[in-house]
């Protein structure tokens, strides 16, 4: 589970710092304010790869010569159950 992710120039972000709550976080705003960029870095921090562009260029900020994600994950142990017939 993803605790919390740091974006420095990411898209339209300058410095984020976002930390997430146990269960379901919202993310809500008006049009144009971030939430599909953050949902994209979210992915490419997961994946290591854009699912909406294939330019990295596009990633970085304008006016910026690099983007940076970082984050801080935890892992979640849960107990498997062993089904036998």
């Amino acid at each position: 589970m993803i605790e919390s992710i740091g974006l420095h120039n990411f898209r339209n972000f300058g410095e984020v710092q976002l930390e997430f709550g146990a269960g379901i976080n919202l993310l809500v705003g008006p049009n144009g304010s971030g939430k599909t960029n953050l949902l994209e870095a979210i992915g490419l921090f997961a994946l290591g790869k854009s699912c909406r562009n294939a330019d990295d260029g596009a990633l970085v900020r304008l006016s910026s010569d690099l983007a940076e994600i970082s984050a801080i994950v935890s892992s979640q142990k849960k107990k498997l159950k062993s089904l036998s017939g």
